[in-house]
């Protein structure tokens, strides 16, 4: 399994969006992630996937608070 991570998608104003998917593949994801956002009433045509790599030590800020 991959991990990946938005932080671009669709939200609730105007709180900063931020999401953790784990799939086997990138495009398992990018399903994943429209089906949560569809069930949410969002919208679900753009947003950008980051793949993290899990076999090292890392931080990914995925918001800060800033917007």
């Amino acid at each position: 399994m991959k991990v990946f991570v938005c932080n671009d998608h669709d939200g609730y104003w105007p709180v900063p969006t931020a999401s953790v998917i784990v799939a086997k593949d990138e495009e398992d994801a990018k399903v994943m992630l429209r089906k949560e956002l569809e069930s949410k009433g969002l919208k679900t045509e753009w947003f950008t996937l980051k793949e993290l790599d899990v076999t090292k030590e890392q931080v990914e800020m995925l918001s800060d608070g800033d917007y």
